[in-house]
């Protein structure tokens, strides 16, 4: 799940940061947490194994595994992301939006991750998982520790099928993103 994604912005958070179509996992990515804005590695990893290299979390369980025990909370910004759905098998790639830009994450100081839930009916057919969407408005509740994992944010998601150009991360451009149609 959010496997890769989307940043189209140039200016998130304060941050500069060169827009990337198909940002992948290890990649330096812009990140707000309670008292700072930087650019933080897409990987984390408990300080007991640091090899590990997770890059997402069930919300549902992030309280009971001890890899995220001294976890602090942190935001990640977006323009959207991209999921595969199976198919056969097939991996078919499909592009998703919203008007949220706020994915909720955890960090240490290896890294960070995007805290995952359950999809939305409208999206489950093409993945059973999706981020955790925020409001701006809700970006400060979160970060002080409220847990805002049902955001309306969730609920209106849209989504097109794209090219399999975006299964390579060598491949980054706009037309990552395009709709297209196959029969």
């Amino acid at each position: 799940m959010c496997g890769r994604f989307v940043i189209s912005s140039n200016d998130m958070f304060g941050l500069k940061y060169e827009s990337s179509y198909n940002v992948a996992p290890s990649q330096l990515i812009p990140v707000k947490t309670k008292d700072n804005v930087c650019l933080m590695k897409w990987s984390y990893a408990p300080s007991w194994k640091k090899n590990m290299n997770l890059i997402n979390c069930r919300s549902e369980t992030m309280y009971e595994k001890t890899s995220f025990r001294n976890t602090k909370r942190c935001v990640i910004f977006h323009n959207g992301w991209y999921e595969w759905q199976r198919k056969d098998k097939e991996k078919i790639p499909y592009y998703h939006y919203c008007s949220s830009h706020i994915f909720a994450g955890l960090y240490n100081e290896i890294g960070c991750l995007i805290l995952t839930r359950s999809s939305i009916d409208a999206i489950n057919h093409i993945h059973h998982r999706q981020p955790v969407l925020l409001e701006d408005i809700e970006i400060s509740r979160y970060l002080d520790g409220e847990d805002i994992l049902n955001s309306n944010a969730n609920n209106n998601i849209n989504f097109h099928r794209v090219s399999k150009d975006v299964n390579s991360p060598i491949n980054n451009n706009s037309s990552l993103i395009v709709s297209v149609n196959f029969s």
